[in-house]
C-alpha cells in the first residue's frame, strides 16, 4: 500500500485581528488586511459591510471581473467624506467559487451523486456563506474539470447535515500514479437563507484518504466536522490562509 506524502492542515476557524501599524512613508492604517467579500457594482464590499476602493495595487488582475473574492490589502485611509469606506492598496487576491447547496432529494444526477475524495482544509462562516478551502488530487497530464457540490438535508433534531461531494470524472489517485498533486481553491455556499431559524447544529461530511504517518494512503474513509452555526455569526478569514490557490483549480 503506497503512502502519499503531503502536509494536511487541520480545519481551522481562527479569528484574525487587524493590527495597527505606523509608517513614515504613508498614512497606512492596517497592513496585511485579509478580508473576504463580494464585488458589488464593480467595487469590493467585505462581509463586514466595508467598501474598499482600490487606489493602488502591487499585483496583476482586476477584481471587477469576479463575483466573490478574498483580498490581501493595506488600508491607506478612510475615503474622504464616507463612512465604512476605505482607500486600499491591493497586494494579492484569490477568486472564490460560489455555488448554491443542493437538497439531498434533488442530488440524484450522476454529476452530483459521485463522492470522490476531497478534503476540507479550512471552514468558516461569514456574510451568510459557509466558506471553505478544499483540496483534491489532480493529474498534471490532464485538463479534466472537477465538480464540487454541497448537498444538505434536515436532521430530526432540527440541525442540518451537509455533504461535500466531488466528481473527479475518473481522475483519482492510483497506487502507481506519479503525476498526481493536490489542487483546489476557495468555495462559498450561501446557507443562511435555507436554514429556517437563528441557530442550528451543522454537521459537515466528506470522504478523504486514510492518514498514515505524515501522509495518507489510497484507502478512503469518512470524515466529519460539527459546527455550531448562528445566523448573526461572523468569523474572520483564518489567519493561516494561503492565497496561492488563485482559482478553485480545475473545478466548477
Amino acid at each position: 500500500m503506497r503512502i502519499f506524502r503531503t502536509t494536511i492542515l487541520t480545519i481551522a476557524a481562527a479569528a484574525m485581528a487587524l493590527a495597527a501599524a505606523s509608517c513614515q512613508k504613508d498614512d497606512t492604517l492596517y497592513y496585511n488586511n485579509l478580508t473576504m467579500g463580494n464585488i458589488v457594482d464593480g467595487r469590493f464590499v467585505s462581509d463586514q459591510g466595508n467598501t474598499f476602493n482600490i487606489v493602488d495595487q502591487t499585483c496583476e488582475g482586476k477584481l471587477d471581473t469576479m463575483d466573490r473574492v478574498i483580498t490581501l490589502c493595506d488600508v491607506l485611509n478612510v475615503t474622504s467624506g464616507m463612512e465604512k469606506e476605505y482607500d486600499v492598496r491591493l497586494r494579492d487576491y484569490a477568486p472564490v467559487l460560489t455555488k448554491n447547496a443542493v437538497k439531498s432529494e434533488e442530488a440524484v444526477s450522476e454529476e452530483i451523486s459521485v463522492t470522490d475524495p476531497i478534503y476540507i482544509e479550512q471552514l468558516w462562516y461569514s456574510g451568510g456563506y459557509i466558506n471553505m478551502l478544499v483540496k483534491y488530487p489532480v493529474d498534471i497530464k490532464n485538463q479534466t474539470k472537477h465538480l464540487v457540490n454541497l448537498v444538505y438535508s434536515k436532521n430530526e433534531d432540527g440541525g442540518y447535515s451537509f455533504e461535500l461531494r466531488h466528481n473527479a470524472f475518473g481522475e483519482v489517485r492510483e497506487e502507481t500514479e506519479s503525476t498526481m498533486f493536490l489542487a483546489g481553491g476557495y468555495v462559498s455556499f450561501p446557507i443562511a437563507r435555507l436554514i429556517g431559524k437563528d441557530s442550528a447544529k451543522l454537521v459537515f461530511k466528506w470522504k478523504w484518504y486514510k492518514a498514515a504517518g505524515y501522509g495518507w494512503t489510497t484507502e478512503i474513509e469518512d470524515k466529519s466536522f460539527e459546527y455550531d452555526w448562528k445566523r448573526e455569526g461572523f468569523e474572520q478569514v483564518p489567519q493561516n490562509m494561503s492565497l496561492s490557490f488563485k482559482v478553485p483549480s480545475k473545478a466548477e
